[in-house]
This record gives structure tokens, C-alpha cells and sequence, in this order.
């Protein structure tokens, strides 16, 4: 799914990875992250209008829920009427989540096959040094994935026999440790499975995703924050979505490769500096009414 991504995408990454990052795979994800930013703003300054509009509709909004009473489809219709009126989706403070999806599968994707997206390797490339990985024939290295193999000739040199050396044709295996600490290629899960506090660093990840998470639902959901019994239905729809979607992240950064979960933690907080750089420069409060 989305490999028509995926293939673009990897171009993208190679070029930051070989002439901007200095070969150092955290900060190939960072600037990719911030390109991707940068893709997308047309449509998160629409977005941030809409949802301020959506602010700007709260005391109407109040009004009719007093109007209404305890008539909730009443309520649901008036509400409908309403945000027409003024052209808001209530719902599009969830739509830089919705859309960042396919991104996030596609750096998946790119982050479980640094041989082939970053050091820029052939498929049949990477099946021979699957082999030599295993010592058997091309046809069983199904279950060995490119993170094994990228990990076991790059951390010890004297498994790079001719063959390998061969097989690279000058390309190098890909360093995936960020600040010497994190291993972007390997899941947080790990530093229990494996009992080893030496991976305790990666769970710091999930946790930033996490929190990082929570506050931009937070932000874009103005009436999921309200507290009260006369909440209105999609009020109550975003509050369970503020819960859901960061556990949902939070699971996600645990179980696949740090680095998925390290793009998630950047994209995040570079959402919400951006949340606040366009509400405090670029928002114009005639846009909102």
C-alpha cells in the first residue's frame, strides 16, 4: 500500500541522508520531516482557520444547547445549520492526523528497508546478502528483513568479505543510531524483551509521542474540552478521539522501528510550533468570523 509513495519519497530521503544530514540517520529524519511540513502547509493554514472559526462559533453553539433543552437530535440539527451557515467543519482539527497517515505507512515502509530506500539497493541485491547473512540459499532468507541485515555486516567489519563488498558496489550500510543512543532501527518493545537497559533510552520515543500526541488534539478540538453534561454528540466524539489517538500512537512507537516513532515525535512537535507560529503571524482575525 502506497508504494507509489514510498519509491519518491526514498529519493527524497537518500538525497538528505548523502548531502544534508551528514550521513546521520536522525537528522536525515528530521529534515525529511520538516520538507514534509512544509508540503503540507497550504492545507494546515486552512485547517487552523476552520477550527478558529470553529472557536469563534462557541457562544451560538452555547446558546443553542440552551434553546434545545435535552432535545439532542434537535440540537444536532440546529448545530448542522449552523456550521453551514458559516462554512466550518467541526471536524477538521482532525484532519492533519487523517492525512499524515499514508505518510506515516510510507516511513514505515522506508525505515524497515534502508537497503533499498537509502543505501539504494537492488532487490536481488539485497537477497544475496541475505544469504551470505544466513549462509544458505537465496530461497530461504524469507523472514530476514532489511534491519537484520543492515545491522549484522554494519556493526561488525569483519563479516564485509569481498562478496559483500561486491554486492555494494561502494554503498555503505546504514548507520541508524541517532546521538549514539538511539537505535532507530530497532523497536522500543525490545528493551524488555530483551531485558536490556542499554535500549532503555528508546522508550523515551513513545512517551513524546505520546504526550506530543494528546496536545495537538487538544489544541485542534476546542469543544472536546469543554467539561459538561450538555455536550453536544460531536463534542463527545472529539473528546474520545483527544484519548484514543495518543494510545494509539503510543502503541504504534512501541511496537515497530524507533524511527517510525521518532519521525511521529518530530512531526509532532513541529505541528504544534507551527500551531503557534500561524495563530500568533499569519491568522487574521477577520478570516475567523
Amino acid at each position: 500500500m502506497f508504494d507509489f509513495l514510498a519509491q519518491p519519497f526514498g529519493v527524497i530521503l537518500n538525497f538528505i541522508h548523502t548531502h544534508m544530514a551528514f550521513e546521520n540517520y536522525g537528522l536525515t529524519i528530521i529534515f525529511f520531516t520538516i520538507f514534509v511540513k512544509i508540503l503540507l502547509l497550504p492545507l494546515t493554514l486552512k485547517q487552523q482557520i476552520s477550527t478558529a472559526r470553529t472557536q469563534a462559533l462557541q457562544p451560538e453553539l452555547e446558546a443553542l444547547k440552551r434553546s434545545c433543552g435535552d432535545d439532542n437530535q434537535l440540537l444536532m440539527q440546529e448545530q448542522q445549520k449552523l456550521y453551514a451557515k458559516y462554512n466550518v467543519n467541526p471536524m477538521s482539527g482532525c484532519l492533519p492526523t487523517l492525512i499524515m497517515f499514508p505518510v506515516i505507512i510510507v516511513v514505515y515502509n522506508i525505515i524497515r528497508s534502508p537497503l533499498t530506500y537509502i543505501a539504494g539497493l537492488a532487490s536481488d541485491s539485497v537477497k544475496n546478502l541475505a544469504a551470505i547473512m544466513q549462509g544458505v540459499a537465496v530461497d530461504a532468507v524469507k523472514n530476514v528483513d532489511q534491519l537484520k541485515i543492515n545491522s549484522f555486516f554494519l556493526n561488525d567489519a569483519a563479516k564485509i568479505t569481498s562478496d559483500v563488498t561486491d554486492i555494494m558496489g561502494g554503498r555503505s550500510f546504514v548507520d541508524m543510531k541517532f546521538l549514539g543512543i538511539f537505535d532507530l532501527g530497532i523497536a522500543p518493545y525490545t528493551c524488555f524483551t530483551e531485558k536490556s537497559w542499554a535500549l532503555a533510552p528508546l522508550l523515551i520515543i513513545p512517551v513524546v509521542t505520546l504526550v506530543s500526541q494528546y496536545l495537538i488534539q487538544w489544541v485542534s478540538t476546542p469543544g472536546g474540552r469543554k467539561k459538561g453534561k450538555a455536550q453536544d454528540p460531536s463534542a463527545r466524539s472529539m473528546k474520545l478521539m483527544m484519548m484514543l489517538m495518543p494510545l494509539f500512537t503510543f502503541f504504534i512507537a512501541m511496537s515497530t522501528p524507533a524511527g517510525l516513532g521518532f519521525y511521529w515525535a518530530v512531526s509532532n512537535i513541529l505541528t504544534l510550533l507551527q500551531t503557534f507560529l500561524i495563530n500568533k503571524f499569519f491568522m487574521n482575525k477577520k478570516e475567523v468570523q
